[in-house]
């Protein structure tokens, strides 16, 4: 079984991108082939998985990152295996979830001394090094190029620079100068590579471990603008990663680390998790039966036909809970709005009972007010996923309502850490190596000026943007996917203006049919045989980023082994469905 591939090596299927959504497409392309050929005496089917990183980790889970690094989901909330809910016309529980897994490794052991040690001290819902997870993805690879039956699965650690359709299959240029020639391809790249422009003191979004965090200087002045989880995970970098410890006193630094201030649009960062399995709010608006009403009709507008029904669940779900007063979203979406501190401490002292009542009502089973409309927020996802995707948007609508505000507001509310980075922040601020700048913006003399304390201008030595960019298909950078658009195999994404012969406005994403994944042509034909998932959608589809959760019928599946269906079915020559 090859691990490289070799110049010009042929193969039915490639399959760009090593994390979760790559070799959940191959284990869906095995699972089907095999239930087709029970026998173990049909066709070999060569499959090919190309990453420059280890298959199956890929770049977010690689297995040599800090152990800092943790998973913002429990144990229990994650896995690269269809389990018996998700309802697929293909073989399901195939392997285990992450759970499952540790599970086992606790009672069998692992080649890994660091899981087998976390498996045996935690349970399902704590939160494990992204590294462990990354350790259970490879087993999944290796349990999936073993599997008995008619499929051969290499993996190629390679870059992938230019993919040519073209005589009845696919010629994929490599970065080590080899080809491989594929009857069928699915790109699965994850986030796209950012251009990395060089500003003196400014380090643009990337992804935690590639900012070069061991250059920042001990007792640095460091801006760090936002306050999600990426901003979480460089705070972890520069401190605990740096030697510091937490205690239950509190927070012991090193000595070597930077001072970081923080600064968020919303002036604060993200609210911890909330860590109520099972709770659910009441839905009374947003029905499935409106849900199928919006999906139906040829234009909506988010703000004006969505918004309203939202919001009125979440104060359904507030007064529910026992709220003292009406919902005031707005002072939800920006605490500190129209709030001024006499000066840099009051503030502090403000956001310590701020972060204090944050994680402890993340962590209250009886799911007070605030944590209640997480629990709306993340129960209204799959009916605003239904009705984002439904193509019926405006271009204004998607870029003023989802990218401009929803996606952030969500996320702010319901997608943030674990109630124990929370806590960890909380200990930061009270030993002075966190401080809370709030809401700011550039000052005329130089400098970040802060809009909560009148006349407190922070002069960093270095600014951070602790974001990964937004998905845009069409920015400049590196990656396979904006070179599809640059050698005209591929598009972005458009949705129609809500002004009549106004040009369509772009989401970001790569244009694909969205009933099976297939790739767009510049004029808007499909590929026969070229397909994209994942994060790359991100406008056709919503929350790409957001992987699989067992129990839950989970679409992350629903969309890999489609994907899997078609490239089969491609392969076999079934004809295609005739689809818009």
């Amino acid at each position: 079984m090859p691990d490289a591939a070799e110049p010009a090596e042929a193969v039915d299927v490639a399959v760009v991108g090593a994390g979760p959504r790559g070799i959940s497409t191959v284990e869906r392309i095995v699972a089907r082939h095999r239930s087709a050929h029970r026998q173990g005496t049909g066709p070999e089917l060569r499959v090919l998985l190309i990453d420059p990183y280890q298959a199956g980790p890929g770049k977010v889970w690689h297995t040599e990152q800090p152990a800092e690094l943790l998973m913002n989901t429990m144990s229990a909330d994650n896995t690269v295996f269809p389990d018996p809910s998700v309802r697929l016309a293909s073989p399901v529980d195939t392997g285990p979830t992450f759970l499952e897994w540790l599970r086992r490794i606790a009672a069998e052991g692992h080649r890994n001394a660091e899981c087998v040690a976390f498996a045996r001290a935690s349970g399902e819902r704590d939160y494990a090094p992204r590294r462990i997870y990354g350790e259970y993805l490879a087993d999944a690879v290796e349990s999936i190029r073993s599997a008995p039956g008619p499929v051969r699965t290499a993996v190629s650690r390679d870059t992938v620079e230019r993919i040519l359709p073209g005589g009845g299959g696919h010629l994929l240029r490599l970065a080590s100068g080899g080809t491989v020639t594929a009857g069928a391809v699915v790109l699965a790249t994850g986030h796209l590579d950012a251009a990395r422009p060089v500003h003196g003191g400014h380090l643009t979004g990337r992804h935690p471990t590639d900012y070069g965090l061991d250059a920042v200087p001990a007792g640095a002045e460091v801006l760090l603008r936002g306050g999600g989880l990426n901003a979480y995970d460089v705070i972890a970098l520069l401190t605990a990663g740096r030697g510091g410890r937490f205690t239950p006193a509190g927070y012991v630094p090193s000595g070597r680390e930077p001072r970081l201030w923080i600064t968020t649009r919303r002036g604060v960062p993200y609210h911890a998790r909330v860590d109520t399995p099972g709770v659910r709010t009441p839905v009374a608006h947003l029905t499935p039966g409106a849900v199928d009403r919006l999906a139906a009709r040829d234009r909506i507008d988010f703000r004006s036909d969505v918004l309203p029904l939202l919001h009125a669940d979440l104060a359904l779900a507030w007064r529910e809970r026992g709220a003292a007063g009406p919902l005031d979203l707005e002072a939800v979406a920006a605490p500190l709005r129209g709030r001024g501190f006499a000066d840099a401490d009051a503030l502090q002292e403000w956001f310590a009972g701020h972060l204090d009542a944050d994680a402890a009502a993340a962590t209250d089973p009886a799911l007070p007010p605030a944590a209640a409309l997480a629990v709306a927020i993340r129960q209204a996802r799959p009916a605003l996923t239904r009705i984002i995707t439904a193509g019926n948007l405006t271009g204004e609508s998607y870029r003023r309502d989802i990218l401009g505000h929803l996606n952030g507001f969500a996320n702010f509310l319901s997608a943030g850490p674990p109630a124990r980075r929370v806590r960890e922040l909380r200990a930061l601020l009270a030993a002075g190596v966190v401080r809370l700048l709030g809401p700011a913006r550039p000052a005329p003399g130089g400098g970040w000026a802060s809009a909560a304390v009148p006349g407190l201008t922070l002069v960093p030595d270095l600014v951070i943007d602790a974001w990964i960019p937004a998905v845009d298909v069409a920015s400049a950078g590196p990656g396979i996917v904006r070179a599809l658009l640059a050698d005209g195999v591929g598009r972005p994404h458009t949705l129609p203006s809500a002004t009549p012969g106004a040009p369509p406005l772009p989401t970001g994403a790569l244009d694909v049919r969205a009933a099976d994944g297939r790739v767009r042509c510049p004029g808007g034909g499909v590929h026969d045989a070229l397909f994209a998932v994942g994060v790359p959608l991100e406008g056709v589809r919503w929350t790409t980023a957001i992987g699989a959760r067992p129990g839950t019928d989970s679409a992350f599946f629903h969309e890999t082994d489609q994907v899997a269906a078609e490239v089969l079915a491609h392969l076999a020559g079934v004809p295609e469905e005739i689809l818009p």
